[in-house]
């Protein structure tokens, strides 16, 4: 793919996917510095940013400074990556959501909502580039 215009799923999943990475470094606890990077969570609550990282960073790499990335990885293609990294996200935010805990910071939320964008920013990626996944 050279250089081209992000199109409207692919600039929602590089926004989440930075939402997600700055909200990493907020506490998912009330009540301290427990970011998705301290000890405590490290590292489950890592993998958060980290797929929301992956996602961004391919389709920057592909879109914007035109990288030639491998059409699959192994026996999955991108878009199917895309929604698998997605939907783990979702699930682990939910999980640190509903969680016994002694109380919730800013920092899930805000990886709820990024969350959230990727999910959305994945099939609406599937739709876009008719892999006929979601109909």
């Amino acid at each position: 793919m050279d250089k081209q215009k992000p199109t409207t799923a692919e600039l929602t999943i590089m926004i989440a996917g930075a939402v997600m990475l700055v909200g990493s470094f907020i506490s998912f606890y009330s009540g301290g510095s427990s970011s998705a990077w301290s000890t405590g969570l490290f590292p489950v609550a890592t993998l958060l940013p980290l797929y929301g990282v992956i996602m961004g960073g391919e389709i920057a790499l592909t879109r914007l400074a035109g990288v030639h990335l491998p059409e699959r990885i192994g026996t999955f293609t991108w878009e199917q990556l895309h929604l698998a990294l997605a939907f783990f996200s979702a699930i682990l935010a939910l999980c640190f959501l509903i969680t016994n805990n002694p109380g919730l910071g800013g920092g899930v939320f805000i990886e709820l909502l990024a969350a959230a964008g990727l999910v959305y920013g994945a099939v609406m990626l599937q739709k876009e580039r008719n892999t006929g996944a979601i109909g």
